[in-house]
């Protein structure tokens, strides 16, 4: 699949200025406009069609439930080349709408007028924070009486999912708990991406898996094919070096 041409990584959608909390997800990267996004699809969708590649080879992948991508459902009813691909965390496949720990953090800072210098000064950063497990994580913004939201209308519902697997979205796993796994116990890995593994194709899904942070080593692919993922994706700047047939190497859009 995409054949030479990017795979798309996803996660934010605004239009035009970002506002709120999309102002400091576009600040890091993570959010890209709405306009420029459909202009920068066409592109590829035209590219893909150049070189005569098959209809829904070109791989554009959305992670962490966002319920941004709905508005180009559309856009890719038209867009005969691409195929587009959610993944979902293993809490999310089950319709849970709940907020990750780092955009509750982000939700928090744009609410309050909280810059993330100023919640580092308290003895955390986002890069610590990522190598938690999302309990831990959650409990540390416990502390800093960061409120917990639980039901975000922001985060796909579980209709929302089904509706979007019946216009032919591929859905896929974001993991089963939301940190860098590289730093798991091996057996404890493997069990757990098993669970996710199961929770996805139970759904409907594919047995794919985006790996959290887009991070992973040549044991931890090897951990999640031996639980039944049959493809698996990073992000280029996390995990270039590991070369796998069934590893596909993803780029951030922003």
């Amino acid at each position: 699949m995409n054949a030479n041409l990017p795979t798309p990584c996803l996660h934010r959608v605004h239009s035009g200025n970002p506002e709120g909390s999309f102002r400091m997800h576009h600040s890091l990267g993570v959010s890209v406009e709405r306009t420029d996004l459909v202009r920068r699809l066409n592109r590829l969708n035209l590219n893909a069609r150049r070189r005569e590649m098959p209809d829904r080879s070109v791989l554009v992948t959305f992670d962490d439930g966002w319920v941004d991508p709905v508005a180009l459902a559309p856009h890719f009813r038209s867009w005969s080349r691409l195929q587009p691909t959610l993944f979902l965390t293993m809490r999310q496949t089950s319709g849970d709408q709940s907020l990750l720990p780092l955009p509750r953090l982000y939700e928090w800072c744009s609410a309050t007028g909280t810059s993330l210098a100023k919640v580092e000064e308290a003895g955390m950063t986002r890069k610590q924070l990522k190598l938690l497990p999302e309990k831990e994580q959650h409990e540390w913004l416990d502390r800093l009486e960061v409120p917990r939201i639980s039901a975000s209308p922001e985060i796909l519902a579980a209709a929302e999912i089904v509706n979007l697997m019946n216009e032919g979205w591929i859905v896929g796993s974001h993991g089963h708990d939301h940190h860098d796994l590289r730093l798991d116990d091996p057996v404890d890995l493997q069990m757990c991406l098993r669970k996710a593994r199961d929770a996805v194709t139970t759904i409907g899904g594919k047995p794919w898996l985006a790996w959290p942070e887009g991070r992973c080593t040549a044991s931890t692919c090897e951990a999640a094919r031996l639980a039944g993922f049959e493809k698996q994706f990073s992000l280029r700047v996390e995990s270039e070096s590991i070369q796998r047939s069934d590893l596909v190497h993803r780029d951030i859009w922003s």
